[in-house]
């Protein structure tokens, strides 16, 4: 009990000191932006100076946090975290006691210089602590903080006290509120150092509140920022305009555009026009049009900000377009407030952009424009899905960031080629998507010309993963092909010429079976082409008699045990069961997993071989203890011609038993599955139902439905309809449960379901295009917004669950989840945030 209590109580201060960190370096990076993008009209250079630093503070602070003992985040021996403690509020207080040096000079600090100074200071803090390990070390286990440390805190505070004095001598450089700001800042950094430097434990009270007074001290500098930065440079702007009142109006009433001005009351107190003078406003008078805007002009009175916002008047076919910005004009605290709009018309641009968007969003290709230095300033609804882009701002990253990067040195050549001759730009290169994985595309752009000047590219992104990685694997394939077919027949032209210099009459029998073994290979590579044939022409006969499943299974293990003296076939005997299928093919398929599981373990010596009857179908497993597969290539096993990368160069094979033994599973209405673990070995799994598959024990009651394969309840108290799926489901259970869903659904006006997989077996993956391409957009019909869905444990189920979503338009708000609860969480979330 003592022990777990300790354990929580260190993890309990691990989460406290994590948080308070966190909002401290949020806070740090919000007092560098603060200055940095007031820095042109920032005349108190001490807070220019400070204000910058604490993008570097704030970056060093993140490195204490991730390196502090327990994280285990930075991997460094030691007590690094207290020597960044260290080194950083030394860096700080320096800068402090170093900015009012720069108060009264009359030469500009140097932002671009500053910002490099600080950043290579930071760097050398940070490699000393983490490369060189030359930082002196500031605590010991056990012994508590060194002579070094203390020291150290106590010169810091002695700085930050100098610091505090040089502030009351300069305070006339700081109007009242900003004096106060920074001198509650120093303080309470003081106040923070006094418990560091006397605390005993890296987990103790006096290092919690030196916690909270680092806290402090950062929000105090960031309020006076902030106080320095805008408030004051703000009031004054707006006081010039209060006087320059008529020569405002005078302009306002000049400009094409409508400017109006609102007081408190939102009362419409100015307009530079009568609006019922244009033809769109015709029925509309200010106060009426106010009110359409309402809701902007109270946030912007409320949170004292810019609001931009669109606005649509007009008669239906005759809609007209405005633009408009709401700005609060806010002098000071005394002063009355004012919001100043400005509408422009955008009629024009924004039915143009809309018809040629709507065209562009509608083909399958990327699409994007480029000015005529190579800026692209345009890409079409499929770049912002494939690379899961804000669709408001999709250009900060570039297009080096997802081009692969074997890919950018040519992509690069050819483009900068294309620039400076004007000649259209065809390249092929692989691009990163949303998902992390890279496809091929073929990129081509052409130059518009104006006067004989390029003014604009037009490019295109074409998908050609398909063709390209088709056209390398049959590439593959057929160098794999001469090599396996060459095997044997080089082996049995050999052992003919041995054979006919034979005069031993023992030999020459070694030599005819050795011959014979090679003939079967080759036999069985001939085959296995020719099934892939016959199933490429739709022209794969079975002939399905009923048998005993059990000695099917026997003889197979058998057969195999007599070629094989490496392993040991285990069958782990049952009751007869009796199996309606194609005893040929069905032998094919549990002898083409029974060579691959002696195949691939080569340091093993068993393979396990069972059948069970679940939910009215046999389960036959393989299993063996090899090299295993991960779990990234497990769907892939069964595509023509794939072997997986650890085993394609150790183990021949053309890579098409498992196709053509999963095409035959499919033909007997069945699936499959693998469970398998790098270096442990691996479990392939095949489920073939016993007899015609039927929906049984369906009760449908109003708003709830079951059958054997899924329960459909409604959850008005949470708002959102939950399912649950059990069991193995095939292409006739999934339509039928989808089908109910949607009925359900639509019935129950709700938005949002809980989808649950988690008593989901095996795989369904041969109904996941339809859920995607047919049952996704039946579901948004009848009314779906956002999608919980708990992932089942198989990892074929999970394949299929996210297979049926890409394959979808994506309009559904779906996400996926392991953990229930945090799916519930975030549909609660949903529901609180956006609502019905």
């Amino acid at each position: 009990m003592i022990l777990i209590f300790f354990y929580s109580k260190k993890q309990g201060y691990m989460l406290f000191h994590t948080l308070v960190e966190l909002f401290s370096i949020v806070i740090a990076f919000a007092v560098f932006i603060v200055a940095w993008n007031s820095r042109k009209m920032q005349d108190n250079k001490y807070l220019h100076m400070v204000g910058i630093s604490y993008l570097f503070i704030g970056a060093l602070d993140l490195l204490h946090t991730l390196s502090y003992n327990g994280m285990n985040m930075i991997p460094v021996p030691g007590y690094p975290a207290n020597q960044f403690w260290v080194a950083t509020r030394g860096m700080e207080a320096l800068i402090f006691f170093g900015g009012f040096l720069m108060i009264g000079r009359k030469r500009k600090i140097n932002t671009e210089l500053l910002f490099l100074f600080y950043f290579v200071v930071s760097l050398a803090i940070a490699a000393s602590i983490l490369v060189w390990k030359v930082f002196p070390v500031c605590f010991v286990a056990g012994k508590g903080q060194t002579f070094f440390k203390v020291v150290s805190e106590y010169c810091i505070i002695l700085l930050l006290l100098i610091s505090l004095l040089l502030l009351y001598g300069r305070r006339a450089n700081f109007d009242r509120k900003t004096y106060q700001l920074l001198a509650g800042s120093i303080i309470f950094a003081v106040l923070s150092e006094c418990c560091f430097a006397t605390y005993a434990s890296n987990t103790d009270t006096l290092n919690e509140f030196g916690h909270y007074g680092k806290l402090i001290s950062f929000f105090l500098i960031y309020k006076a920022n902030v106080q320095m930065a805008f408030e004051k440079p703000m009031a004054s702007i707006f006081r010039e305009l209060k006087a320059s009142e008529t020569e405002y109006k005078t302009l306002a009433e000049n400009l094409p555009d409508i400017i109006m001005r609102f007081d408190e009351n939102l009362d419409c107190v100015y307009a530079n026009r009568d609006i019922r003078e244009l033809p769109q406003f015709a029925d509309i008078d200010a106060r009426t049009f106010s009110k359409r805007i309402r809701n902007e002009l109270e946030q912007a009175l409320a949170g004292r900000k810019n609001i931009a916002g669109e606005l649509e008047v007009g008669e239906q076919n005759n809609l007209s377009y405005y633009s408009f910005q709401v700005i609060p004009e806010i002098f000071d605290k005394a002063a009355e407030s004012r919001l100043l709009v400005i509408f422009r018309d955008i009629t024009k641009s924004r039915k143009e952009r809309l018809h040629l968007t709507s065209l562009l969003d509608t083909i399958p290709q990327q699409v994007w424009t480029a000015s005529a230095d190579g800026n692209i300033d345009y890409v079409n609804g499929v770049v912002i899905r494939d690379f899961a882009l804000n669709p408001d701002s999709p250009f900060g990253l570039g297009w080096q960031h997802f081009i692969h990067p074997d890919d950018i040195e040519e992509c690069d050549r050819a483009w900068k080629l294309s620039l400076r001759s004007g000649s259209e730009y065809n390249v092929q290169f692989r691009l990163k998507m949303a998902d992390g994985g890279y496809l091929w595309h073929l990129g081509r752009a052409v130059p518009i010309l104006e006067n004989g000047k390029v003014t604009l590219w037009i490019g295109s992104n074409t998908n050609i993963d398909l063709q390209k990685k088709g056209q390398e694997q049959r590439d593959e394939f057929i160098s794999v092909a001469s090599h396996e077919l060459k095997t044997p027949l080089t082996s049995i032209k050999a052992f003919n010429q041995l054979l006919a210099r034979a005069k031993d009459l023992d030999k020459a029998k070694s030599y005819l079976q050795k011959v014979d073994m090679a003939t079967t290979k080759l036999e069985r590579l001939i085959n296995d082409l020719l099934d892939v044939s016959r199933i490429n022409a739709g022209k794969l006969q079975f002939n399905k008699t009923d048998f005993i499943l059990n000695e099917l299974l026997r003889e197979c293990c058998d057969n195999l045990q007599l070629s094989v003296a490496t392993h040991q076939i285990i069958l782990k005997e049952s009751e007869n069961i009796y199996i309606h299928a194609d005893r040929f093919r069905l032998e094919q398929v549990i002898g083409n997993l029974l060579s691959n599981a002696v195949k691939y373990s080569p340091l093993a010596d068993t393979v396990h071989v069972s059948f069970r009857v679940e939910q009215e179908g046999v389960i036959i497993s393989v299993e063996d203890h090899g090299i295993g597969i991960a779990s990234q290539e497990l769907e892939k096993l069964f595509d023509r011609y794939y072997r997986a990368d650890n085993a394609a160069e150790r183990f021949g094979g053309l890579g098409l038993g498992l196709f053509i033994s999963s095409e035959i599973i499919k033909a007997h209405q069945g699936t499959f599955w693998i469970e398998s673990e790098l270096g442990v070995g691996t479990t392939v799994n095949i489920r073939i139902p016993l007899g015609e598959t039927a929906i049984k024990n369906q009760v449908a009651n109003g708003l709830t439905y079951s059958d054997e394969y899924l329960a459909i309840t409604c959850n008005d108290q949470k708002g959102w309809m939950e399912v649950n799926w059990t069991g193995y489901q095939d292409f006739e259970s999934v339509q039928n449960g989808g089908l109910r869903m949607i009925e359900v659904l639509g019935s129950s006006g709700l938005k949002k379901v809980l989808n649950d997989n988690r008593e989901v077996l095996g795989n369904w993956s041969e109904a996941s295009d339809w859920a995607g391409k047919v049952w996704f957009p039946m579901m948004i019909e009848a009314g779906l917004r956002d999608f919980a869905w708990v992932f089942s444990p198989s990892i074929f189920a999970q394949l299929a669950a996210q297979k049926s979503f890409d394959v979808s338009d994506g309009k559904a708000n779906v996400r996926f989840f392991h953990d229930m609860e945090e799916a519930k969480r975030w549909l609660g979330e949903i529901n609180h945030v956006s609502g019905s």
